[in-house]
């Protein structure tokens, strides 16, 4: 176990006073601790030999990235006081995923890469200047497009800490960390990503028959003909959406492509004769 690497990040990452939540899950036992403290303290010897020893007891060890409210009594959004970073977590296909964040030309090179197990990544930046719904929009327009995990961009998330086993897995890979860069990045230095409210059909005389709220099949659909149009290839807006999708649909990657085949042949015809193409509900 790397002894040094969990209360060097902490320091990297959080003034000494920030406080924050440490949250450890035993899932064998079904067991879940969490302590709200100062980054000072938990850097500590004394606390991390304690994340140490409980780590060793089959406790995965995770800590909260933004810092929380001086009064803050748990690690609700409501409780974030200020946002310290933004994050995306690479689930599935986790590396293919990644090395496609990492060529995009309009995003600032992240500050680190964890590597949580093998081929399952997060990323992250730190930042100053974020609101809590800024950060969270961000995190969302990412996850929507690199296909990163969707319900991991809350701003109250806590990530796996650096320097301690991962026990969700029989080998319990150490979790390792890797430096990027030493910037602290504003909201300027990030695209710009149009929030789901906006993630309509084109505004043509066919699609004028849509009204009410715009669903997710139809934010999907959205979404897939914008990527498709700059060059995103097929395969990628695929595992985007399907990574998306797979906890409410049956069938997320049989959805995906047929999302995906429907905006292309929607981009196919949009300047020919037009017939009713929309998306999958």
């Amino acid at each position: 176990m790397d002894r040094d690497s969990g209360a060097a990040y902490i320091r990297d990452n959080f003034e000494p006073d920030d406080r924050l939540a440490v949250v450890l899950i035993n899932r064998r036992s079904q067991t879940v601790i969490q302590r709200l403290s100062t980054a000072r303290k938990i850097a500590s010897a004394d606390f991390q030999a304690w994340l140490r020893h409980r780590n060793a007891q089959q406790y995965d060890v995770y800590i909260s990235m933004n810092a929380l409210r001086e009064n803050a009594q748990g690690r609700t959004k409501r409780d974030v006081g200020r946002i310290r970073h933004v994050y995306l977590d690479f689930d599935e296909n986790g590396t293919a995923k990644l090395e496609s964040l990492l060529k995009r030309h309009d995003s600032p090179r992240p500050n680190y890469i964890v590597a949580t197990s093998p081929g399952k990544w997060q990323v992250v930046w730190k930042v100053e200047g974020f609101s809590k719904q800024a950060a969270e929009e961000l995190q969302r327009g990412f996850a929507r497009e690199v296909g990163a995990d969707p319900a991991a961009t809350d701003c109250a998330r806590v990530l796996r800490l650096p320097g301690f086993r991962n026990h969700k897995y029989a080998r319990h890979p150490l979790v390792r960390v890797e430096v990027l860069s030493q910037e602290i990045y504003g909201p300027e230095r990030f695209p710009k990503f149009p929030s789901e409210d906006h993630y309509r059909q084109p505004n043509t005389e066919q699609n004028k028959r849509t009204l009410g709220p715009i669903t997710q099949s139809e934010k999907d659909w959205a979404y897939a003909r914008r990527a498709l149009a700059r060059g995103e290839r097929p395969e990628l807006v695929i595992a985007a959406i399907a990574s998306y999708r797979r906890y409410d649909k049956h069938d997320p990657q049989y959805y995906a492509e047929h999302t995906v085949r429907k905006a292309t042949e929607s981009l196919r015809v949009e300047s020919g004769p037009t017939r009713s193409i929309g998306p999958d509900r």
